[in-house]
C-alpha cells in the first residue's frame, strides 16, 4: 500500500540536500587540499538526488516530474563517482589516483549523464514513463540500461564504503583518528544500506534519502568535533609507514601498541605489538622516565636521535618515541669537523650581534689565539682600526642586502701585537637550523701581500730603468755616433779616444742601471761579512781622484749580508763625497754605539752601554770633510732620478737605501762634524 507524503516530507527532503550542499561550499572555502573536491562533488551530488525529490512529492505535473528525475538520475550517478574518488584519496590508493584509471571512472561518469539527459529521447533506460506520489516514484517498465546505470553506481559507493571500512579497521586504538574514521564509515553506509533494503522490498518506503541527512550530521560532527580534514590520516600508509623517522606509540604500561617499518629498522629486530618498550629498546628509560628530553642511542653501527612526547584520551595515556636516524648526518659532521680543524684557513662562526660563537683551531697558527681566547667576542676587535668600520658595513650589508656571501681583505690583530694582512669570505647562514650564524673563512696573506709588494717594487724600478736608458743613454749614444763618423772622415787617433771614453762612460751608466734593478730584491742568503774588509774594496773599486779613507771599523767585526751588494752600497757612498766635491776629500768610515755616537775601538764601545752584551757596534756610518748636502734637498736624496751632477743618473743614493732595506737595515744623512755629509746606516 502507498505510503501518503505531505509537504513535510518534503520539506525534510529540501533540509537534507541543503544541509549537504552548505557542506560541500564550507569544506571546498576552507579546504586547499585537492583531495576534498570529490568530497565535494559527493556531497553536491547528494543535494542534486535529495532536494528534487522533496519537490517531487508535491509536484503533479508529468513533464515537471519527468526534468525532476533526470537531475535526480544524475546527481546518484555524480554521488557515487565522487564517493568512490574521496575514498581513493582518503586511504592513498595513489595506483588509482593516476590519471589513466581517474579518467575512465569520470569518462563512465560523463557516458551516463548524456545517457540519462537523452533517455526521454532513446528510452534505452526505461520505456515511457509515469509518475506517482511515492517517494523514490516507481518507474514501470525499466530496462538494461537502467539496471547497468544501478549497477556503476552500486559498484562505486560500495567501494568507496568498503574502502573507509578498511581505514577504519586500520585506525583502531589511534584515539581521534579511530573516532574520524569510524563517523566516515558510517556517514556512506547508513543510506546506502536503506537504499539496498529498499530496493530489495524489504522496507515499503526508500529510507535513504533521510539517511542522506544523517551523512551531513555525522560529516559536520567529524569536521568540528574531531577535526576532520585537518587532522585526517588521508594516505596514512605513504605518510607514517613511508616516513624515514620511525616512531614507537607506548600505552600507559610502557607497552608497544603501534610502530612503522623505519622504527623496526633502526630497533634492528621483530617489534611486537604488546611487547614492554625497555625489551624492544631499553636505552630509551631515560626518556621514559622523564630523566632527558632528548637521548642519542647507538644501535651497532647506527646512531639514533631519540625524543618522546606525551599522548593520550580520555581512557590512556601514553607516549610516542620519535627514532630519527642520524647516522650518515654524525659521520659528516665528523667528515666535516675534521676537514675544518685540520685545513691552515681558520673559521669563524659569528652571530647577527658579531659576537664569535665558534673558532677552528688554525686560528692560533694564524692569529696567535686558542679558540676559547676568541669565542664570544666581537670578530670586529680583531680588525685593524683603519679597516672596521669598511669591515662593519660589509657585515651589515652581507646581512641585508641581496647577496649572502662576500669577500674582503683586512688586517687583523696578532696575539703579539703585530698586525697579519687576512684575506677571505663571508657567507649568511643564520637561518640555517644548523650553523645559525654567519661563516667567515680567513687565511693569511701576509707573505703573499709582500710578495706583491716587492714585486711591485721590481716593477717600478724596471720601468724607471727603462725610462733613464732610453732617456739619459741619448745623449752618449749621440756623441758615440758623431765621434765614430769623424774618426772615419779623419783617421785621427784622438777622434777615436773620444769614442772610446764615451763608450766607457755608457758602461759605466748602465752597470750602475743593472745594480739598482737589481738592488732592492729581498735578500735570501746571507753570511757573516767582515765592514772593514768591503770598505776596504770598494775604495780600491773607486775612482778616488786624490782623495783619501779612514777606516775605523773594528777589525773583528762581522754582519750577516750580502757581500757583492754591501760592496754597491760603500762605492756608492764613496763615489757620492768624491764627485760632488770640487776638491779632494778626506772619507771616514767608523762604527756606531746604541745613541747612535761613533766609537774608536771594540774594547771602549763594549763599555759603553751594558745593554749590548756581545760588544759589536750597532750600526756604521760614512761621512766626509767637503761642502756636505744642504738640508733643503736631504729628504729626496734617496729618491731615483734626484742628482745635483751633471752626469749622473740620480740612482747611486737610491741604489744605497735599497740594498740597505732589503738587509733589513735603516740609513740617515746628517751633517758630519767636519761640515760635510755623514750618512748612518743601524744595522740591528
Amino acid at each position: 500500500m502507498p505510503v501518503a507524503f505531505t509537504s513535510l516530507h518534503a520539506a525534510t527532503l529540501v533540509s537534507v540536500g541543503l544541509l549537504n550542499i552548505g557542506l560541500a561550499v564550507l569544506v571546498l572555502r576552507t579546504r586547499s587540499d585537492q583531495d576534498v573536491r570529490p568530497l565535494g562533488g559527493f556531497l553536491v551530488g547528494i543535494s542534486l538526488w535529495t532536494i528534487p525529490q522533496g519537490f517531487l512529492l508535491v509536484e503533479t505535473d508529468p513533464a515537471v516530474g519527468l526534468a525532476l528525475s533526470v537531475v535526480i538520475n544524475s546527481g546518484a550517478v555524480i554521488m557515487a563517482t565522487g564517493l568512490f574518488h574521496f575514498a581513493l584519496a582518503y586511504t592513498g590508493r595513489t595506483e588509482w589516483l593516476r590519471p589513466g584509471r581517474l579518467g575512465a571512472i569520470y569518462l563512465g561518469t560523463c557516458l551516463w549523464i548524456v545517457v540519462i539527459w537523452t533517455d526521454p529521447i532513446h528510452n534505452w533506460m526505461h520505456q515511457p514513463m509515469e509518475y506517482t506520489e511515492v517517494l523514490l516514484p516507481v518507474v514501470e517498465y525499466q530496462k538494461t540500461g537502467y539496471w547497468l546505470y544501478v549497477f556503476w553506481n552500486w559498484s562505486l559507493s560500495a567501494g568507496g564504503i568498503f574502502l573507509f571500512f578498511l581505514e577504519y579497521v586500520d585506525a583502531r586504538g589511534s584515539g581521534v583518528y579511530h573516532r574520524q574514521s569510524r563517523l566516515v564509515v558510517l556517514a556512506p553506509l547508513i543510506p546506502g544500506a536503506a537504499n539496498v533494503l529498499a530496493f530489495f522490498e524489504v522496507t515499503s518506503v526508500n529510507y535513504s534519502v533521510w539517511g542522506f541527512g544523517a551523512t551531513g550530521i555525522l560529516i559536520a560532527i567529524a569536521l568540528y568535533r574531531y577535526r576532520w580534514l585537518d587532522l585526517v590520516p588521508i594516505a596514512r600508509d605513504r605518510v607514517i609507514d613511508e616516513m624515514r623517522d620511525g616512531y614507537l606509540v607506548i600505552d600507559d604500561d610502557r607497552r608497544v601498541v603501534d610502530y612503522n617499518a623505519a622504527a623496526r629498522s633502526i630497533v634492528d629486530e621483530d617489534v611486537v605489538v604488546g611487547e614492554p618498550i625497555r625489551t624492544a629498546l631499553p636505552e630509551a628509560g631515560p626518556l621514559l622516565d622523564g630523566e632527558r628530553t632528548e637521548l642519542t642511542i647507538a644501535r651497532g653501527a647506527t646512531v639514533v636521535d631519540a625524543t618522546v612526547s606525551s599522548v593520550g584520551d580520555e581512557r590512556t595515556e601514553g607516549a610516542v618515541l620519535m627514532l630519527r636516524d642520524v647516522t650518515e648526518q654524525r659521520r659528516a659532521e665528523r667528515r666535516f669537523q675534521a676537514l675544518i680543524e685540520n685545513v691552515s684557513d681558520v673559521v669563524v662562526v659569528v652571530t647577527a650581534d658579531s659576537e664569535i660563537t665558534y673558532a677552528s683551531p688554525s686560528v692560533q697558527s694564524v692569529l696567535g689565539y686558542r679558540p676559547a681566547d676568541v669565542v664570544g667576542t666581537s670578530v670586529f676587535d680583531f680588525v685593524h682600526g683603519e679597516d672596521r668600520e669598511r669591515a662593519i658595513n660589509a657585515f651589515d650589508e652581507l646581512r641585508t642586502g641581496p647577496d649572502d656571501e662576500t669577500r674582503f681583505e683586512y688586517r687583523g690583530r696578532h696575539r703579539d701585537g703585530s698586525w697579519v694582512g687576512l684575506e677571505g669570505g663571508s657567507v649568511d647562514l643564520l637561518d640555517n637550523d644548523l650553523v645559525d650564524g654567519v661563516v667567515i673563512s680567513i687565511r693569511d696573506v701576509t707573505e703573499r701581500n709582500e710578495r706583491e709588494r716587492e714585486l711591485e717594487r721590481t716593477n717600478q724600478r724596471l720601468d724607471e730603468f727603462v725610462g733613464v736608458i732610453s732617456h739619459d743613454l741619448q745623449n752618449p749614444l749621440g756623441l758615440a755616433k758623431n765621434y765614430t763618423r769623424l774618426a772615419t772622415q779623419s783617421g785621427n787617433p784622438d777622434d777615436v779616444g773620444m769614442v772610446a771614453d764615451v763608450l766607457d762612460r755608457m758602461e759605466r751608466m748602465i752597470q750602475r742601471f743593472l745594480t739598482m734593478a737589481r738592488a732592492g730584491t729581498t735578500i735570501t742568503e746571507t753570511e757573516p761579512v767582515d765592514l772593514a774588509t768591503v770598505a776596504a774594496d770598494s775604495w780600491v773599486a773607486t775612482a778616488t781622484q786624490g782623495s783619501t779613507l779612514e777606516c775605523e771599523l773594528p777589525a773583528d767585526w762581522t754582519v750577516d749580508g750580502d757581500y757583492y751588494r754591501l760592496r754597491h752600497v760603500f762605492e756608492n757612498l764613496f763615489r757620492n763625497a768624491v764627485v760632488h766635491n770640487d776638491r779632494p776629500v778626506t772619507v771616514r768610515v767608523g762604527a756606531l754605539d746604541l745613541e747612535g755616537s761613533e766609537t774608536q775601538n771594540p774594547g771602549e764601545f763594549a763599555d759603553h752601554d751594558d745593554r749590548n752584551t756581545t760588544g759589536d757596534p750597532v750600526g756604521v756610518f760614512v761621512e766626509d770633510d767637503g761642502v756636505g748636502i744642504p738640508e733643503s734637498i736631504r729628504p729626496f736624496v734617496f729618491e731615483r732620478g734626484h742628482t745635483t751632477s751633471d752626469d749622473g743618473a740620480g740612482f747611486g743614493l737610491a741604489i744605497v737605501r735599497d740594498v740597505v732595506e732589503a738587509h733589513g737595515w735603516s740609513i740617515e744623512v746628517r751633517n758630519g762634524p767636519d761640515g760635510g755629509a755623514r750618512f748612518e746606516i743601524v744595522t740591528t
